[in-house]
């Protein structure tokens, strides 16, 4: 083996970081790659080799970082490097470009393990509302991959000699294979009809009846809450985005936790508000509780949809 590049004292000082950063971005990308080797055949190197790479997944764009994981991934390489830096991609890249970048993996030149990789990372890292856009734009782009593969397709088939059928075309590589999307999405669309209900049920819950004796700032709250929860429950049972679940869990859960702190806090408006004249004093907290408790579990079983889907396409470790 060739003497190591790096000496045995190296402490990963500024000037370094600095060094790597700017080789990551500014080189080719063929001498990132042979960087990338060389420092990994080098004991004191392996850190180093694993900052080039998640530098480089980070800033370099979307093409070159699926280029790199084609080149510098199993079995030639270690695994481990590559992982970090998907994982790095996927947590940080806008939203956009992650979508990309989950595409990309997902067609067939790459291994599976590393669009696994990217989803698991965006799936546990990202945010509840990254999460409602990174699903909603991959759906989008996915579509479009669709369509573009449709488009292309038809100078091939009015080519075609009419006598005979033309060999079917392979469709693109889906991010979520279709087996088994009815047995899913038939239950997560009963989920959101029944949330729905119970956010309906918790509008009813706190309208107000004693109209003549209401502060005017009370009255105005009251249908407001009404209003705001009436709007998210008939939103959940309708639309078939994430984006209302997530919004109805913030409603009901902030209309939870005002019925908790009720008694701790002196304000007529609030109490107005909380206990309206003629509902038994227990209905409203118990159906703003509920109803959060049901917008939860429609938001855990579009997430758990999501990473369901990853395993059965590349098989996430566990």
């Amino acid at each position: 083996m060739s003497e190591s590049p790096l000496p045995a004292d190296w402490d990963g000082g500024d000037a370094i970081e600095e060094l790597i950063h700017a080789a990551a971005i500014s080189r080719p990308l063929d001498e990132v790659v042979h960087l990338v080797t060389l420092l990994e055949q080098s004991p004191n190197g392996l850190t180093m080799a694993a900052s080039v790479l998640r530098v480089a997944a980070v800033t370099r764009s979307v093409d070159d970082v699926t280029r790199l994981v084609e080149e510098l991934g199993p079995p030639n390489h270690a695994v481990d490097h590559m992982d970090d830096a998907i994982r790095s991609a996927a947590e940080q890249r806008p939203i956009p470009e992650v979508s990309r970048l989950v595409l990309l993996l997902h067609r067939p030149s790459h291994d599976p393990h590393s669009g696994a990789q990217a989803v698991q990372a965006a799936a546990t890292t990202r945010s509840v509302e990254d999460l409602v856009q990174l699903i909603g734009r991959l759906g989008d782009d996915q579509h479009a991959e669709e369509e573009a593969s449709r488009t292309a397709s038809v100078p091939l088939t009015e080519k075609t000699d009419t006598t005979s059928p033309p060999a079917p075309s392979a469709p693109p590589a889906k991010l979520f294979p279709d087996t088994g999307r009815s047995h899913n999405t038939a239950p997560l669309v009963w989920l959101r009809r029944v949330a729905g209900v119970l956010l309906l049920l918790c509008a009813a819950a706190h309208f107000p009846t004693a109209l003549a004796d209401a502060p005017a700032l009370g009255l105005a709250a009251s249908f407001a809450v009404v209003a705001v929860c009436a709007a998210v429950g008939i939103a959940l049972c309708v639309a078939e985005s994430p984006a209302p679940a997530v919004l109805s869990t913030l409603v009901a859960g902030a209309l939870t936790i005002a019925h908790l702190v009720e008694g701790r806090v002196d304000s007529q408006t609030l109490l107005y508000v909380l206990r309206p004249e003629g509902v038994p004093s227990p209905l409203p907290a118990l159906s703003a509780a509920v109803a959060a408790l049901a917008a939860l579990v429609v938001v855990a079983a579009t997430v758990a949809r999501l990473r369901a889907a990853a395993n059965r396409h590349g098989g996430v470790p566990r």
